[in-house]
C-alpha cells in the first residue's frame, strides 16, 4: 500500500479536527473489514473470479480517467518499466486473486486474519532488502505474529490441518508485503494517481485477461440487487474512497499516529464475521489472532533503523 507522507510540519490538532481525523479513520477500517463478509455474501450469486474481473476492470478505466484530468504528469521512464511491472504484479493481480481464491475457500474469520500479516512481511522484506535494520522489537513483533498464524492455523501441525484457502490468504498477505516495498522508492517519483494508473496497467490488464473465462460464464441476469451494490462498493469504497481519507489523515496526523488504527481491520472484520456471517471462532483461533495483532503492533511501532545509500534513507 502506497501512503503519502504529506508535509512534515504539522500544526496540532484541536479537539474537533483530532475527532474529525479519528472520524475518517473508523469509516476506513469499516470499508476494509467489511470486504470479507460483504465480499462472502456477493459471492452466493457471483463467481469470486468473475466478481474480480469486472471490478478491475472499472477500477483500471476509472484510474486512467483520473490520470487523463490531472494538469501534469510523468510518463515512466524505461527504467522503471520493470518496477512498475512489479509492483502490479504483486500488490494487484497476486494479491487479488490470492486475496479472492483464498476467502472464497476458507471463512472470512480466517482471511481477516491471515490477511492483515501482510505489514510483517513487509518488514521482513525490507530486511531481507537491505532498506531496513532488523531491530530488537521488530524481530520479536515478527516472531509474535508468525507464531500467531502456527497458533491460529492449528499449532505444531498448522500446514497439515490449514485449510488451501487459509494458505493462499497467507500467499496473499506476502504478495502485498513486497508491494510495500516495490514501492518504496516508486513512490517518491509518481504521484498516488500515477502509480495506481501505471500499476494497474499491468496487474489490473492480468486481472481482467485471467477473469474472462469466469465473466464470460457468469450468468449476469440472475445477479441481485444486493450482489451489484456490493460490487459498486467494491470498486469505489475499499479503493478510492478509502485511500483518499487515508492519505488525507496521514498528511494531518503523520504515519505513526495513523498507521495503529490499521490494527483494528482484522478485530472489526472477525467480529463482522461472527455476528453477520454466524461463523463460528475456536478459542485457539481467538489465542492466534491476539497473537498476530500483537506482533503486528509490536514490529510496525518499533523504531525504524533505515539504511542509508546515496546520502538519503532508502
Amino acid at each position: 500500500m502506497a501512503l503519502d507522507a504529506g508535509p512534515p510540519p504539522r500544526a496540532p490538532e484541536s479537539l474537533r479536527d483530532s475527532l474529525t481525523v479519528d472520524a475518517a479513520l473508523l469509516v476506513v477500517v469499516v470499508m476494509w473489514a467489511a470486504t470479507f463478509s460483504t465480499f462472502t455474501v456477493a459471492w452466493r450469486e457471483v463467481d469470486p473470479v468473475a466478481f474480480t474481473g469486472v471490478r478491475f476492470l472499472a477500477i483500471t478505466a476509472v484510474s486512467f480517467a483520473v490520470l487523463a484530468m490531472a494538469k501534469e504528469r510523468r510518463r515512466p521512464r524505461r527504467a522503471d518499466i520493470r518496477m512498475l511491472a512489479a509492483s502490479g504484479l504483486t500488490g494487484y493481480f497476486l494479491y487479488q486473486m490470492g486475496f479472492v481464491l483464498g476467502l472464497d475457500r476458507t471463512s472470512a474469520v480466517a482471511g481477516a486474519i491471515l490477511i492483515s500479516t501482510h505489514p510483517m512481511f513487509s518488514l521482513l522484506f525490507s530486511w531481507l532488502g537491505g532498506r531496513e535494520r532488523p531491530s530488537r522489537a521488530g524481530v520479536v513483533g515478527l516472531l509474535i505474529g508468525f507464531g500467531g498464524v502456527v497458533v491460529f492455523l492449528g499449532g505444531w501441525n498448522a500446514l497439515g490441518q490449514a485449510r488451501t484457502g487459509d494458505l493462499l490468504s497467507l500467499a496473499a498477505a506476502a504478495a502485498f508485503g513486497a508491494y510495500g516495498v516495490i514501492n518504496h522508492d516508486l513512490s517518491g517519483r509518481f504521484s498516488s494517481r500515477e502509480l495506481m494508473a501505471y500499476s494497474l496497467a499491468f496487474g489490473g490488464t492480468l486481472i481482467v485477461l485471467a477473469s474472462i473465462p469466469a465473466m464470460a460464464a457468469q450468468d449476469w441476469g440472475s445477479v441481485g440487487g444486493v450482489s451489484w451494490l456490493i460490487l459498486a462498493y467494491a470498486t469505489v469504497g475499499p479503493v478510492y474512497l478509502a485511500y483518499a481519507l487515508w492519505n488525507w489523515a496521514i498528511r494531518r496526523r503523520g504515519i505513526a499516529r495513523t498507521v495503529v488504527f490499521a490494527f483494528l481491520v482484522p478485530v472489526i472484520g472477525g467480529v463482522m464475521a461472527v455476528v453477520g456471517l454466524h461463523e463460528r471462532v475456536r478459542p485457539q483461533q481467538v489465542a492466534g489472532a491476539v497473537l498476530v495483532v500483537g506482533g503486528l503492533v509490536v514490529s510496525r511501532l518499533a523504531p525504524r533503523r533505515d539504511v542509508v545509500r546515496s546520502g538519503r534513507p532508502v
